[in-house]
């Protein structure tokens, strides 16, 4: 019994009480955000990093593609590139998982912790916090961008401890003046965020309207008796975004980023107006439905400064779908206050409906709390069951990628100049680091990068290609770009190898019309490779690859591979006597 007693003792203390709620809600929240598959830009990014820290200088002009070779290339994701090239080669592919892992509880946390300060209750922490993390979960890929949600829950959580709560009354802003300083904090978390990735731009405005709202209404009501306070605020106002100009690039970056926010994006899923109908656009319609209800009934305060905030987020999270994530994680700091506001409104009305027989003594009391604590451990057991399947290496579905036809460039030692489907651009960048470091022979013609060191003109050939169309609604063409040519691909810059997808249609078609001068190398049922004609069909060419040695069929690609699904290093012999690679040796 003196055994038990200290470990009874410490269960139903307030401390693991709390603990325990904190952990329902993480782990809750990690379930409904967790994913783990290959990002088509991740290959990309990792060894982009990779040669940073090899090199130990960025390069100033676009690598890795012959359609742009010497182009400027502005690298506004140098950081979280550096992070991930580090991660891969300090832990291996495995460490991915648990590096975003890491980055998801933090976000996570401060999130709880300033809703927290605040003065929110757990049950509406913990119905924000799910609805959030569901839809954040749509972008929560291995991509820099989930450095721009870090940054941003820091930003949030410096500004609950500097601006929580506060009144507009002569001593609460009195007091605002001690506190005042920690905020010279921001200047430091912007010029990571200029860093890492270009949401740093929506930073710069949540900023600036943030602090010019705190300003109007300290203003407002106090006129100037607090002037000091207002230029402080306003010059570290001014000094962060003066520290987004530390970055390698200096006001070229600015540019950059106001050339590229100022271009339209219909190619771009990311860029497309949120859809307000169908299966996933239910987590958005709950959350809304939360935020409404919450600042509707909340009889309490409304910040005018967070209701501003929130509705040019909303319109801008519905005008580009990839900007919903931001209006979910400022919700996510700012709305738990309300809606708990509202559940005490809810909670108190039901009491007076219900008669007051019931004993309040300490007997009634515990069975339901003992009950409480077993719901929230069985809670936690299975948001760990559904949480590890994601902790595992990364998964390169065979059906997404074209793992086997690389396979056979490797084997055949098919190098040169190659049009690659822009979604496997990167992976294929990837493979040639991998397997043609030692000769640098392949390069693609264009990747995800996009606007960063692809001039639009260039970018124009492929998609015209890809998409075979020029109609306005579904992509922009640069007005220096010239007439619309979908086999211009094929002579630009003379590449060597085209790599498409077969469902691609418009570029299927256009390698269709000229066989005279492609012929087909490889096709499954996902991928084909053309190769030029007087490269790979003339005998007296040292690059002639006979019929024998083509493979031409329409084998399903099923089933996955361990990431980065590199081509295996053996030699054709090896491979026709040992058999098709497994899984494993395809990890590599």
């Amino acid at each position: 019994m003196s055994l038990n007693s200290p470990l009874r003792s410490f269960l139903s203390s307030d401390r693991f009480k709390t603990s325990l709620v904190v952990v329902a809600i993480l782990t809750t929240s990690l379930a409904a955000m967790s994913s783990n598959c290959a990002d088509p830009d991740l290959w990309g990014h990792v060894e982009y990093g990779r040669e940073v820290l090899r090199d130990r200088s960025l390069p100033s002009t676009a690598t890795w593609t012959f359609a742009a070779a010497g182009a400027e290339w502005v690298n506004h994701e140098n950081i979280a590139e550096l992070l991930l090239a580090w991660t891969v080669d300090t832990f291996g592919p495995g460490g991915l998982p648990w590096m975003k892992l890491s980055i998801a509880t933090s976000i996570l946390l401060l999130m709880m912790y300033s809703a927290r300060r605040s003065g929110a209750g757990w049950w509406s922490i913990a119905i924000v916090c799910t609805l959030v993390a569901s839809n954040i979960q749509f972008h929560w890929h291995y991509r820099p961008q989930i450095l721009t949600y870090l940054s941003l829950a820091l930003l949030l959580t410096l500004w609950q401890c500097i601006f929580g709560n506060l009144q507009y009354t002569n001593e609460s802003i009195s007091g605002l003046q001690q506190k005042v300083k920690w905020l010279w904090l921001l200047p430091l978390l912007m010029c990571f965020w200029a860093n890492s990735h270009g949401g740093f731009a929506a930073g710069i405005a949540i900023v600036g309207v943030y602090h010019f709202m705190v300003c109007l209404q300290i203003l407002r009501a106090t006129t100037l008796r607090y002037r000091n306070l207002l230029i402080q605020i306003s010059v570290i106002t001014l000094a962060s975004i003066a520290a987004t100009l530390v970055n390698p690039y200096g006001t070229t970056l600015w540019k950059f980023m106001l050339d590229a926010l100022r271009l339209p994006r219909p190619e771009i899923a990311d860029w497309a107006p949120l859809e307000l109908f169908g299966q996933e656009a239910v987590r958005f319609w709950c959350l809304i439905a939360v935020v409404g209800m919450s600042l509707t009934l909340d009889r309490g305060r409304r910040e005018l400064t967070h209701l501003v905030l929130i509705a040019l987020l909303l319109w801008q999270g519905m005008s580009h779908c990839r900007h919903l994530s931001i209006f979910a994680i400022v919700c996510g700091f700012w709305i738990p206050r309300h809606l708990h506001h509202v559940c005490e409104i809810a909670a108190g009305s039901l009491r007076r409906m219900q008669p007051a027989t019931i004993s309040s003594s300490t007997t009634v009391h515990s069975r339901p709390r003992l009950a409480s604590s077993i719901v929230m451990s069985l809670l936690v057991i299975v948001n760990a069951l559904r949480i590890a399947p994601d902790l595992q290496p990364v998964n390169v579905e065979r059906a997404e990628y074209p793992i086997s036809a690389m396979q056979f460039m490797h084997d055949q030692e098919l190098t040169g100049n190659v049009v690659v489907t822009f979604n496997w651009a990167q992976y294929a960048i990837g493979c040639f680091a991998a397997t043609d470091a030692s000769s640098g022979q392949s390069r693609v013609a264009v990747d995800g990068r996009f606007e960063t060191c692809y001039p639009r003109e260039i970018t124009d050939i492929y998609f015209d290609f890809w998409l075979g169309t020029a109609d306005p609604k579904q992509r922009f063409r640069s007005p220096k770009s010239g007439d619309f040519n979908p086999a211009r691909a094929l002579t630009f810059c003379q590449p060597d190898l085209v790599l498409i997808a077969r469902e691609q249609l418009p570029s299927a078609r256009v390698m269709s019309q000229h066989q005279n001068d492609w012929t087909l190398l490889y096709q499954d049922s996902l991928t084909q490779l053309w190769g030029k004609r007087s490269k790979y069909d003339d005998s007296s060419n040292s690059s002639f690859v006979p019929p024998s040695r083509r493979q031409i069929s329409d084998t399903p690609q099923l089933g996955t591979v361990r990431w980065p699904a590199y081509p295996v290093r053996q030699s054709l012999h090896d491979r026709m006597t040992s058999g098709s690679p497994s899984d494993a040796e395809l990890s590599m």
